[in-house]
């Protein structure tokens, strides 16, 4: 397959500088970030979205757009995410003001993820003649600092659903591939009929999609006509027990779609911890099988638990819970 020459932005960790470099793939371009940054040759360097997303993959590096911004990274390094700019920067312009106030000295004293809630909540109702606005044309400063082609907010949040479910099969698939003694065939097969179900859905860019349901009514955003996302909660409770409940509106301004970044698509089934471990105990299980006619691989509900609202929740970061999901487990994933 002949790969094409596309340009990316690329900047530090700290992002005081930003170089235009045209690669054809992501060895090319570790290698010429090395040599435009002046690195030692042996430097070992990772890259990330301005979002977070961890770039690990030539795969995944080729679905990004030419002009995409990409941050470099040493070993131990981390880059702030736009999310984290923004409120620093708030908190920077406004930090004498803010002192001023009994309410604010809470807001620096809280942690991060009650900062992130009471910004979003102080940034809702900015330009609320704006949400309706759809393209660059009607409502440009949303799309301010954003490397995007895209048209209409609809096609960016489209891309930014598919984002983050390719990051989910890349991660699958490196943690697979990385696994010993798994039979390849299988192992392969899976894959692959993974990403063919994945390409055929587009890789549920319709998730963020406000029109999504406008040509399909199969097709079901997580938010509402008009683009207001509300938080599912806790990945063992019903919903969101917050009064009122976590809610925001990326379409809004830009300032929200920012802060919608901090918002997990979160497996209530882990996806590293319950997950992976029960494809690979399955894989091996088939291994010792060989009769054709005995249990086979469950790709749909492997697909349904990694990549669809079947396992996935909208959450607000306060409802992000990063501890074990001990109650929600898969225990095999062979069918017979």
């Amino acid at each position: 397959m002949t790969m094409t020459t596309k340009g990316y932005k690329v900047t530090d960790a700290e992002r005081k500088t930003r170089v235009g470099i045209a690669v054809k793939s992501f060895d090319d371009l570790k290698k010429k970030t090395i040599e435009k940054f002046k690195l030692p040759s042996a430097t070992d360097i990772k890259f990330q979205t301005p979002d977070g997303t961890t770039i690990d993959s030539d795969d995944y590096f080729q679905t990004l757009p030419p002009q995409t911004l990409l941050i470099w990274v040493k070993p131990g390094e981390r880059a702030e995410t736009d999310a984290e700019l923004l409120y620093k920067t708030i908190r920077e312009v406004n930090e004498e003001y803010l002192k001023a106030g009994e309410k604010v000295q809470e807001f620096f004293t809280e942690k991060m993820k009650s900062k992130v809630f009471k910004l979003a909540e102080v940034l809702k109702g900015l330009d609320p003649d704006k949400v309706q606005m759809s393209s660059r044309l009607e409502h440009p400063e949303w799309f301010e600092g954003l490397d995007t082609r895209a048209k209409s907010k609809e096609e960016y949040m489209f891309r930014r659903a598919q984002d983050r479910i390719r990051t989910y099969y890349y991660k699958t698939r490196d943690d697979l591939l990385h696994t010993t003694h798994l039979p390849a065939d299988k192992l392969n097969a899976l894959l692959s009929d993974l990403q063919t179900k994945l390409k055929l859905n587009k890789y549920h860019g319709y998730l963020f999609d406000r029109h999504a349901t406008a040509g399909n009514s199969n097709l079901k955003p997580l938010c509402n006509s008009i683009g207001m996302f509300y938080c599912d909660g806790r990945w063992d409770k019903e919903g969101c027990l917050y009064v009122p409940q976590h809610s925001i509106n990326p379409y809004t301004s830009r300032e929200e779609r920012i802060i919608f970044q901090t918002w997990n698509l979160d497996h209530q089934i882990e996806r590293s911890r319950s997950i992976i471990p029960t494809i690979r105990r399955s894989l091996l299980q088939m291994e010792k099988i060989f009769d054709d006619s005995l249990p086979s691989i469950d790709v749909k509900s492997i697909y349904n638990d990694l990549f669809t609202t079947n396992n996935l929740k909208i959450v607000h970061i306060v409802c992000h819970d990063k501890g074990a999901h001990v109650t929600k487990k898969v225990s095999s994933y062979l069918v017979s």
